[in-house]
């Protein structure tokens, strides 16, 4: 119970083989999140199958195994999940708020993506590095000392520094309206986490996969619902009508089993260590990604990109291993200020 306590209010151990365990998993599955993407791709870099009905299916799935836990563990009389079995409204109705910010967040993706152009996009989205720690500080009453801050700031130029490295011709183009939109979608980006990490903390005790069941059964909801609507006549949509399902085959349902276990994972991640560890998993796996490219996909690495590695590796290494020790100054004496004068 003291390491889970420890867990909630913002210090944990990453070096005990279970926490290692843990994080390396989510790190695994988010280094691999891109190169599976690329391999639902179509031969010209589109999609021939609905996106939305891929998240509806790994929501679903998330669900599903999160009751079969549940169900399984009650049957076993299994104490914890007796006493937390029965959830009240409130406790149900709570989950709702991240389900609905990432339904948000998503959304909201399109309308920005008509306001700038994907660099921008992508280059603005790493502020929400920054903004997990700021949201952390005010929603979560973490305290963070200035070697905490540094990491994290150095986190979001490693991270922008690599998006950097990759622009092309056409620049960074983007209005005032896409900045508008874009400090909503991090603000949902951050907010979303930072609650869900504030919702599962605020009841250690209660079994995860409970937890997950109530956050999934509004996932599966807001998925549902923009699946649908993907698939309605729209005026913005020009070409051939969406398709419900399109071509989805062995390497589409592959994808869906795939974000299903990812998912899974960051919800161990949220709970046990927080919404911050969970942005230094993603930003580290810039440069795993980097490498499976180079391996599988051809890709080169540029002496520029080499160095926002280091830069991220530098800022995991401060939050992970100096931040733990790190003991600030104490104040000066009330009395030195006045011998000094």
């Amino acid at each position: 119970m003291a390491a889970k306590a420890a867990m909630a209010q913002g210090a944990p151990n990453y070096f005990t083989a279970e926490a290692m365990g843990f994080i390396l998993a989510a790190l695994f599955f988010n280094t691999l999140t891109a190169p599976v993407v690329k391999m639902t791709q179509n031969a010209d870099g589109g999609y021939d199958y609905n996106k939305w009905c891929i998240y509806f299916f790994a929501e679903l799935m998330k669900l599903s195994v999160a009751l079969a836990w549940c169900f399984k563990a009650y049957q076993e009389n299994d104490r914890e999940v007796v006493k937390h079995f029965n959830v009240d409204r409130s406790d149900f109705l709570q989950y709702a708020v991240p389900g609905f910010v990432f339904f948000a967040q998503n959304n909201l993706s399109f309308l920005a993506l008509q306001h700038m152009n994907s660099s921008a996009f992508q280059l603005l989205m790493n502020t929400r590095i920054v903004s997990v720690a700021i949201l952390a500080v005010v929603m979560l009453g973490k305290r963070m000392h200035a070697l905490e801050w540094t990491s994290i700031v150095l986190l979001m130029v490693g991270a922008m520094q690599y998006q950097l490295s990759g622009c092309g011709d056409d620049g960074y183009k983007i209005d005032t309206m896409g900045l508008c939109v874009m400090a909503v979608i991090v603000a949902c980006a951050a907010g979303g986490n930072v609650y869900t990490q504030k919702v599962m903390q605020r009841k250690m005790d209660q079994p995860l996969m409970v937890q997950n069941a109530m956050l999934y059964v509004w996932g599966v909801i807001f998925n549902g619902t923009n699946w649908i609507l993907s698939a309605m006549p729209s005026a913005d949509h020009h070409g051939a009508p969406t398709e419900l399902f399109g071509d989805v085959g062995g390497v589409q349902v592959f994808s869906m089993v795939f974000y299903a276990i990812y998912g899974l994972s960051i919800s161990i991640i949220l709970k046990r260590f927080g919404a911050i560890t969970r942005t230094f998993i993603n930003t580290a796996a810039i440069c795993f990604t980097a490498l499976i490219d180079v391996l599988f996909f051809g890709a080169e690495i540029t002496p520029l990109e080499l160095t926002t590695f280091g830069v991220i590796m530098l800022a995991v290494y401060l939050h992970t291993v100096l931040a733990r020790n790190y003991a600030p100054p104490p104040p000066p004496p009330p009395g030195d200020d006045a011998d000094a004068k």
